[in-house]
């Protein structure tokens, strides 16, 4: 599925079909998402909030992506300060050690500077870069692909907990809704629409990582890949070549292609 949807971006010029509109209708053909029909028990459990798209509260960013979820859940707060610079910050799930901790201190770094990380809370290289957003007392958002009331990996649940106490926990499927292989590429559509940029720490060619990848593209944002874990692979360097994307060894160089994403 995963393999398929990759090879949806060299397809999509004939096809008229972009990649974050093929893994949404895949979603939409098999998942439940949420909406006003599907009420969600967690609304005397927990403070998560149904958010409609008309509602102020709805991220401003997604406002403007392809077909955005019509409803989202939401524990904690949305439209923040830093939002507006936020960054995803994604990879592997089995990253090295040297993997998992520069995901870690960039995160920790750029939110020192008031950028708020996004991610996926997914294990690996999502983890920490939701921990090193939290470690600098900064602003996290994990998009889970997943009910919001559910946690995957389960022994994130306490992560989990501190992100929707000081950032944000979104879901677009309806509560119970479990993992499966279309919730999480319909996720990455959610992930690059709240960053401005996306960083890439480690992965390998065939990596799930890359559908967020080429939809940050498709919404002509800035795609970074980190130069010391990255520069050698040949898929990389081939990736590198989209004018969209570049490599980049140091978080000056990171805030200066959010700042100039910004506009600012």
């Amino acid at each position: 599925m995963i393999h398929n949807m990759l090879d949806q971006t060299t397809r999509s010029s004939t096809a008229e079909l972009t990649l974050s509109a093929t893994v949404t209708r895949a979603s939409q053909a098999s998942d439940t998402w949420a909406g006003t029909a599907h009420p969600s028990l967690l609304d005397t459990k927990t403070e998560s909030q149904l958010i409609a798209f008309d509602n102020e509260r709805y991220p401003h960013a997604l406002r403007s992506i392809e077909s955005p979820p019509q409803h989202l859940y939401v524990l904690g707060r949305t439209n923040q300060p830093g939002d507006h610079q936020a960054i995803a910050i994604v990879g592997s799930r089995t990253a090295s050690d040297r993997g998992l901790l520069t995901a870690h201190r960039i995160a920790e770094a750029l939110a020192h500077r008031g950028h708020t990380i996004v991610s996926g809370l997914a294990a690996g290289i999502d983890t920490q870069a939701h921990r090193g957003a939290l470690a600098a007392g900064g602003r996290t958002i994990a998009v889970i692909g997943t009910g919001i009331d559910r946690t995957y990996p389960a022994s994130n649940q306490a992560l989990r907990d501190k992100i929707a106490a000081t950032g944000a926990v979104v879901s677009q499927f309806v509560a119970g809704h479990p993992a499966s292989k279309t919730t999480f590429p319909a996720r990455n559509v959610l992930i690059a629409g709240l960053s401005k940029a996306s960083l890439l720490v480690e992965l390998n060619e065939r990596s799930g990582t890359r559908i967020e990848a080429n939809i940050a593209i498709e919404q002509a944002k800035p795609v970074l890949l980190w130069a010391p874990l990255l520069a050698k692979a040949e898929w990389a360097q081939r990736f590198a070549r989209h004018d969209l994307v570049s490599f980049v060894d140091n978080v000056d160089d990171i805030a200066a292609v959010l700042s100039s994403a910004d506009g600012s």
